[in-house]
C-alpha cells in the first residue's frame, strides 16, 4: 500500500452544531473551570474552515491553535486556526505532500512528507517560528533498511512491491506522527513500521506490523510473485497512525490494503489498532502470537485513519469510511456510505460513536477539551462528541 490519493465525495449530512456570533464581553472571574472552559468554546469559532488545498492531518498547541497542514497550487504551508482566524505559520517546501503534524508547542512542530516509488521520498520536519529543517531522512532509512523484508519474522518479499504501479524494492509513505519528549513517532503506512526518531534525526524502527489473518490463523494472501508464483505476497497492514496515553504506552492504527479475490478484495473489518507497551522497541506486531510486549487491543475495524488520546483519557478511533478506502476509488457497486469516530476506554471497550461523517481524516483536542475533526481533505471544525455521538 502507497501514498492514497482519495477523491472528493459530496458531504454527507451531519449535525453540524453552531455557537453563537455575539461578541459582548463577559465577565469570567466568578465562574468556574467547567463553565470558563463552556465559555471559551461558545466563542470560539465552530468551523467549518475549508482549505484550499489537500490536508492530511490536524493538531491542537497548547495555545489552543490548531495546526493545518495544507497542501495547495502555490505551495505547502503549515496553517493554523486561532480566534477565528487562520494565518500562515511557515512556509514548508518539500518535494511531497505534508502528511502528517504534531504540535510539540505553540509555533513548533513536527511534520512528515509523503514517500513515494523506492522511498526516494519522505523525511521528518521541524517547524518552529516560521522556519522549517529535515530531522531525519526516513527515506534513506527505508532504503537501507526495509525493516518489514529483513528485520524480525521478514515476512515481506521486496518482488511482492512490484503492483499497482509501484517497483519491486523498499518503500515508504510516512504518514501520521506523535511525539513523546524529544521522540517522534512516525507511521510507515508503505514500509509497514512504526519508526522513532530523536530531534537530532536518530532513527529505528520501534514497531514492524504483520498482515492481518484468515479463520486459520494465517496471513491472508493477496497474490503471488516470482516466475512461477511461488512467492506468497500479503495483505499490507498499512499503519496510518500512532497515539501514546499518560504512560507512554504506545497505540498504532492500521488503514489495511487490498485483499486477494479469493478474501472479497475490500478490507472491510480488517484494521486493527494494537498497544505497545511503554519502554518497548524493536517489537513485531504479530497477530499468530502473544507477548508480554504488545497486545491487539481492537480488531473488526475498518479503514483507521487517526488514532487520538483525548483529555478525558479514552482512545478516540478515526475510521475513513465504512466501506473501506477503496469505496473511494470508482469501484462500481461500491460508494461511500460514511466514516465514523468512536471512543474507547484503554483496555480497547467500546463507548460511544459517531457515524456517516464524511471522510474523516483526523482528529485533535484543543487546550478545553474540544474535539476538532478533518473531513473530506479540506475541511476543519469543532466536533461536539457527546452531542453528536446520541
Amino acid at each position: 500500500m502507497k501514498t492514497l490519493v482519495l477523491k472528493i465525495t459530496a458531504p454527507i449530512c451531519l449535525l453540524l452544531l453552531t455557537a453563537s456570533c455575539e461578541t459582548e464581553l463577559l465577565d469570567t472571574n466568578n465562574l468556574s473551570a467547567d463553565a470558563k472552559v463552556a465559555v471559551a468554546a461558545k466563542h470560539a469559532s465552530p468551523g467549518p474552515y475549508t482549505f484550499n488545498g489537500a490536508v492530511y492531518d490536524i493538531s491542537a498547541a497548547p495555545d489552543g491553535s490548531i495546526m493545518v497542514g495544507v497542501n495547495g497550487a502555490e505551495g505547502r504551508t503549515l496553517e493554523v486556526i486561532k480566534n477565528g482566524q487562520v494565518s500562515t505559520m511557515a512556509t514548508v517546501n518539500t518535494s511531497t505532500d505534508i502528511q502528517g503534524v504534531a504540535s510539540i508547542g505553540s509555533g513548533n512542530a513536527f511534520v512528515t512528507s509523503a514517500g513515494s516509488d523506492l522511498a526516494l521520498d519522505g523525511a521528518l520536519y521541524k517547524v518552529s517560528n516560521g522556519t522549517y529543517r529535515m530531522v531525519a531522512d526516513l527515506a534513506a532509512f527505508e532504503r537501507n533498511n526495509d525493516p518489514d523484508a529483513f528485520f524480525g519474522i521478514q515476512w515481506k518479499d521486496q518482488l511482492c512491491e512490484a503492483i499497482d504501479g509501484f517497483s519491486a524494492g523498499p518503500q515508504n509513505n510516512p504518514y501520521k506522527v506523535a511525539s513523546s519528549g524529544n521522540t517522534a513517532y512516525i507511521a510507515d503506512a508503505a514500509g509497514n513500521t512504526v519508526l522513532s526518531s530523536s530531534n537530532k534525526g536518530d532513527i529505528d524502527w520501534l514497531a514492524i506490523l504483520t498482515p492481518p489473518i484468515d479463520d486459520n490463523g494465517e496471513f491472508l494472501i493477496r497474490w503471488n510473485a516470482g516466475e512461477e508464483g511461488e512467492i506468497d505476497c500479503y495483505a499490507q497492514p498499512v499503519p496510518t497512525s500512532v497515539a501514546i496515553d499518560t504512560d507512554d504506552n504506545i497505540y498504532i492504527g492500521e488503514l489495511t490494503g487490498a485483499l486477494g479475490p479469493q478474501d472479497g478484495v475490500f478490507p472491510i473489518g480488517k484494521s486493527r489498532i494494537w498497544k505497545i507497551k511503554s519502554g518497548e522497541n524493536n517489537v513485531v506486531l504479530d497477530q499468530r502470537t502473544s507477548s508480554q510486549d504488545y497486545e491487539l487491543l481492537i480488531d473488526g475495524l475498518t479503514s483507521v485513519i487517526d488514532i487520538e488520546i483525548g483529555p478525558d483519557g479514552m482512545l478516540y478511533v478515526v475510521e475513513l469510511d465504512e466501506n473501506s478506502w477503496m469505496s473511494l476509488l470508482g469501484i462500481p457497486g461500491l460508494t461511500p456510505i460514511g466514516g465514523t469516530i468512536s471512543r474507547y476506554h484503554l483496555d480497547g471497550t467500546f463507548d460511544a460513536a459517531i457515524t456517516g461523517l464524511s471522510l474523516p481524516g483526523a482528529i485533535t483536542f484543543d487546550k478545553n477539551g474540544q474535539a476538532w475533526v478533518l473531513e473530506n481533505l479540506s475541511s476543519v471544525r469543532m466536533l461536539d462528541f457527546d452531542v453528536e455521538a446520541l
